[in-house]
């Protein structure tokens, strides 16, 4: 979270994709007032807490929050939701059905989707996190031309049943370098994308802004490594 608030300073918007209940949102507006949030979020539970957490923050007016999700297709699809029987707010929805296997009493959501590059965006983007629970492949796959014309700093989780290979096509597509962070390193692994227990959130970032980003580690204490023994 500090690289990424390291980040979000620089000039342009911040978009946050599967804002949840809006703890990087809140974040940015902290940070860096003013400077333009676009969140999507389309379950309704998770946006009900997302919106009181702008309220408590007095940032309501500083995120512009659409309620549908992010992918490669534009429509209508199925948000799958975990079983809440835990009677805590559930905030694993997934657009993939097989997220969460062992919730079998879990239910459905009709919702809205669009692709990152279907949606007019004025402000240059600086900064992209997309935590969208196993479907973050499918959300790059959207939003290939927008990544490709801003260049921003990318954000996303990748969980062991992610589509890696589908996120290393996209990564090279793009010429963009994979970092995955650890709490104590960035990790770069030579063009893989690897799943890491310890590193669930990965960085990419665009090759030619790899000084910029080496500094931002640099000032958080984070040094960066190539290859890492992960056992």
């Amino acid at each position: 979270m500090l690289m990424m608030a390291s980040l979000i300073r620089i000039e342009g918007a911040f978009i946050d994709v599967g804002a949840n209940t809006g703890v990087y949102s809140v974040m940015a507006g902290v940070i860096a007032p003013g400077r333009p949030i676009i969140a999507f979020e389309p379950f309704p539970s998770a946006l009900e807490a997302f919106e009181r957490n702008l309220d408590l923050n007095n940032l309501r007016n500083a995120v512009d929050i659409h309620t549908i999700a992010l992918s490669n297709q534009i429509g209508r699809t199925t948000l799958h939701i975990p079983d809440p029987g835990h009677g805590l707010i559930e905030t694993s929805a997934s657009l993939e059905a097989d997220f969460k296997r062992h919730t079998p009493s879990g239910s459905s959501l009709e919702i809205g989707v669009a692709t990152l590059d279907s949606i007019e965006i004025r402000s240059p983007i600086s900064v992209i996190k997309a935590d969208i629970e196993g479907h973050e492949h499918a959300f790059l796959e959207g939003a290939v031309e927008t990544i490709k014309r801003e260049r921003p700093f990318v954000f996303i989780e990748v969980l062991d049943k992610a589509q890696r290979h589908r996120i290393r096509h996209l990564a090279r597509e793009m010429s963009y370098i994979d970092f995955r962070l650890r709490p104590d390193m960035a990790i770069h692994d030579g063009g893989e994308v690897l799943f890491d227990a310890q590193a669930w959130n990965h960085a990419l970032i665009p090759i030619e802004r790899l000084l910029k980003f080496q500094e931002v580690c640099s000032s958080c204490g984070i040094p960066m490594l190539r290859r890492f023994d992960l056992s």
